[in-house]
């Protein structure tokens, strides 16, 4: 059998990954008063979209000394939201609660990722400090969507504004792999 010598991995589906959540960003701060119906639909979307990026992401990169298992069920988990936001939601208001446990799930998710990080020794302050923020603003997002608390098109900004910073991680994450949300990668 012929070893394999590896490339510097080809990060465009990450690339492509950030740029769809800050269209979609975008797109929710635009007609976040208006046609929130398209924007579940192409929510829906954008997680099939995400998980076929993700998934062909590791299967492409699988050499990379990178967390296989979190961008796996990361994959997993926007293939499994895109088919909950594109066939089982009916209503805005349906659409708001599944995504505000959507948001705790990942940010709990992100969380005990960083504590393996920490025990592995290979957490940064940088990252420790990012985990704790997402924590705390995405717990509040959800928190404030769950309870009613801001209205249904602050609810879309809120979450527009939080796909914007993750699409721009995402794109982070594909120039630079040392993403401060993912820990060490190589």
């Amino acid at each position: 059998m012929e070893v394999l010598k590896h490339k510097r991995p080809n990060n465009s589906l990450l690339v492509w990954k950030g740029m769809l959540a800050i269209i979609w960003g975008i797109l929710a701060l635009i007609f976040a008063t208006h046609n929130q119906n398209f924007l579940i639909t192409s929510f829906g979307l954008l997680n099939l979209i995400a998980c076929s990026f993700t998934m062909l992401y590791v299967h492409l990169n699988y050499h990379l000394k990178i967390a296989h298992q979190w961008l796996i069920l990361e994959g997993l988990t926007e293939g499994f939201a895109g088919m909950i936001f594109l066939f089982l939601t009916y209503s805005t208001a349906q659409f708001l609660e599944y995504l505000s446990f959507g948001i705790l799930f990942v940010v709990v998710l992100q969380f005990i990722y960083g504590f393996y990080l920490l025990m592995a020794n290979v957490l940064h302050l940088k990252n420790l400090v990012a985990r704790v923020i997402s924590l705390i603003a995405g717990g509040l997002i959800a928190i404030s969507i769950l309870g009613n608390f801001v209205s249904p098109a602050a609810a879309f900004i809120m979450v527009g504004i939080f796909s914007i910073i993750f699409g721009i991680l995402n794109i982070q994450f594909a120039y630079k792999l040392q993403n401060i949300i993912m820990g060490e990668t190589r």
